[in-house]
C-alpha cells in the first residue's frame, strides 16, 4: 500500500468516523420528573396484599370506628375502613381474581357495594343478594375484575348515613397491555362531610324529611379525606387525576384556572377519544380520569362551583376546593401529544332491542312529597329482562330537581340526550337526568343473572324509595 493510498484511506475513514458521530448523538431522554413530594400531601395508602400469587390480590378490611381530626383542631368519631379516610385504596390488575374479607365492628349491619365493577350478583353488595354483615360478623367477598379503570366501594345498607359517616374507598383496575403515557397517577376522591362545632358528627337523620328530599350535603368538603389540600405540578409534566364523587348528594362542580384539561376516561375506563374540557361536573358516584398537562403560570385555588342541581335563579358563591402549587422549576420537555384514538369502543346494535321506560317521579303524601320510580315509591318496582340480550332503556326525570341514574353490575352508552348524541363514546354506569330531558341508553347484558339495583345516587333519594331492583334471568 503506497504512503499516498493509505493517507487518502486515513481521511475517508476520519470522514466516516465523524459522519457517524454526528448521526449517532445522543437525545437528551424527556425531561418528565414530578416535582419532589408533589403528592405528599394528598396520597392515600393502598390496601396491604395478603396473597402472594400474582394474579390473585387478597385484601383485609375492618369497618369500625375510630377518632380522627378532620376538621384541624376537633377530633371526629367517624366509620372508617381499616381506620382510614377515605378506606385503603384496592389496587388490582385486570383479569385479578380479587378476595375481600370484611370484619364489622360498627354498630349496626353493613355490606360492600362495589361500585362499577361487574362483580356475580351474589357479591354486589345489596340485600336482595347477600346476607347483611351483622357487628361482630365477616363476610368474604371474591371475583375477577374484568375492566380497568376508576372505581370505589361503599355500604349499601343505609347508604347516606354510613357513607356520610366516612365508610368509602377507591379501587383502581389497572390494564395489563401497555397504554399511553398519561402522566403520573393522582387520585382525588371527593367527598363531604358535616361536623357540628364540638366535633361530632351530625346525626344522620339531621333535617329529617327535609334532609331525605333534597339530599344532605356535607358542610366540610374533603378531598381525600383532607380540607384544602395542595398538589404540586411542574409546567410540561403531564399528570393523570383519577376523581371519584363520593359524597352522597353533592354534585361537584370544579375547574382548574389557567389550566388545560382533557378528559381520557369516566366510569367504566377509557373514553374512545380525548375531550378538552373547561370544567367537570362529577354527579354522585360518577368518576372521571383527567389528563393535566400544566403550563407555566400561577399557582392557584381551585373553585368549586355551584353545580345548580336544584334550577334556581341564584347561583352559590364558589368554595375552594384544594390547590395547585406550580413550582418555581425549569418546564418538563418531551411529553409525547395524547393520542387521537385511546382506546376502542364498539357501538351497541340495537336493532330490534327490547326497550323500557324508567321515570324517575315524586308524589305528595300526608307527610310530604315521596320520591320513587315508575309510580312505586317503597322501593318495590321490579323490571325483568334476559341474559345475554340488549335492551335500550328511555330514562326521564319528571321532578324539578336533578337526579343520577345509576345500574349497578352492568356498563350502558348513553345513545342520546333530547335526540343529542353525546361528544365521544364512553361505556357508563352513571348518568344525570335533567327535569325535562329524555336520556336514551343502550345496556348489553351478559350471562350473570340475578338481582340488580338501579336508583337514584343522591343516597338519601335511594333510602327515600327512588330505588327498584332489576331482575336479569336466564
Amino acid at each position: 500500500m503506497s504512503p499516498a493510498r493509505s493517507a487518502a484511506e486515513i481521511a475517508v475513514f476520519l470522514l466516516l468516523v465523524a459522519l457517524l458521530a454526528g448521526c449517532g448523538e445522543e437525545v437528551a431522554p424527556p425531561d418528565l420528573r414530578q416535582p419532589a413530594g408533589w403528592d405528599d400531601a394528598l396520597r392515600l395508602p393502598d390496601a396491604e396484599d395478603h396473597d402472594p400469587a400474582p394474579d390473585v390480590v387478597e385484601v383485609h378490611l375492618e369497618a369500625k370506628a375510630v377518632e380522627l381530626e378532620v376538621i384541624p383542631g376537633l377530633t371526629t368519631e367517624v366509620w372508617t375502613y381499616n381506620g382510614m379516610l377515605p378506606g385503603p385504596t384496592l389496587r388490582a390488575k385486570k383479569g385479578d381474581r380479587v378476595v375481600v374479607k370484611v370484619q364489622n365492628h360498627l354498630p349496626e349491619a353493613t355490606t360492600v357495594h362495589w361500585h362499577g365493577l361487574r362483580v356475580p350478583a351474589t357479591m354486589d353488595g345489596t340485600e336482595h343478594m347477600q346476607k347483611p354483615i351483622e357487628p361482630g360478623e365477616g363476610f368474604e367477598y371474591s371475583f375477577e375484575v374484568h375492566d380497568a379503570g376508576t372505581f370505589w366501594y361503599h355500604p349499601h345498607i343505609r347508604s347516606s348515613a354510613q357513607v356520610g359517616a366516612g365508610l368509602y374507598g377507591a379501587f383502581i383496575v389497572e390494564e395489563t397491555a401497555e397504554e399511553a403515557p398519561f402522566g403520573d397517577d393522582l387520585l382525588l376522591v371527593m367527598s363531604d362531610i358535616s361536623i357540628e362545632k364540638d366535633g361530632s358528627l351530625a346525626p344522620a337523620d339531621e333535617s329529617g324529611w327535609f334532609g331525605d328530599y333534597f339530599g344532605r350535603e356535607g358542610s366540610t368538603v374533603l378531598v381525600n379525606g383532607k380540607i384544602l389540600p395542595t398538589v404540586a405540578a411542574r409546567a410540561g409534566v403531564p399528570q393523570r387525576w383519577r376523581v371519584v364523587n363520593a359524597a352522597r348528594a353533592h354534585y361537584l362542580r370544579f375547574a382548574v384556572p389557567g389550566q388545560p384539561l382533557v378528559q381520557i376516561g369516566g366510569d367504566g375506563g377509557l373514553l374512545e377519544r380525548p375531550l378538552p374540557v373547561d370544567e367537570v361536573t362529577l354527579v354522585p358516584g360518577e368518576r372521571a380520569e383527567l389528563y393535566m398537562l400544566p403550563v407555566e403560570g400561577e399557582s392557584v385555588v381551585l373553585p368549586l362551583l355551584d353545580a345548580n342541581r336544584f334550577h334556581l335563579p341564584i347561583e352559590e358563591l364558589p368554595r375552594e376546593l384544594m390547590r395547585l402549587d406550580l413550582v418555581d422549576e425549569p418546564p418538563g420537555h418531551g411529553a409525547p401529544p395524547l393520542p387521537e384514538r385511546l382506546t376502542e369502543i364498539a357501538s351497541i346494535g340495537t336493532t330490534g332491542a327490547r326497550g323500557q321506560a324508567v321515570e324517575f317521579m315524586e308524589q305528595g303524601s300526608p307527610d310530604g312529597s315521596v320520591l320513587g320510580i315508575n309510580g312505586q315509591t317503597d322501593g318495590s318496582l321490579m323490571l325483568l329482562a334476559e341474559t345475554n340480550t340488549v335492551e335500550v332503556w328511555t330514562l326521564t326525570n319528571t321532578t324539578n330537581y336533578d337526579h343520577p341514574f345509576h345500574l349497578h353490575g352492568f356498563f350502558f352508552q348513553v345513545l342520546d340526550i333530547d335526540g343529542a348524541a353525546p361528544p365521544v363514546r364512553a361505556w357508563r354506569d352513571t348518568v344525570n337526568l335533567v327535569p325535562g330531558e329524555t336520556v336514551r341508553i343502550a345496556i348489553p347484558f351478559d350471562d350473570r343473572a340475578g338481582m340488580w339495583m338501579f336508583h337514584c345516587h343522591i343516597l338519601d333519594h335511594a333510602d327515600m324509595g327512588m330505588m327498584a331492583m332489576l331482575h336479569l334471568m336466564p
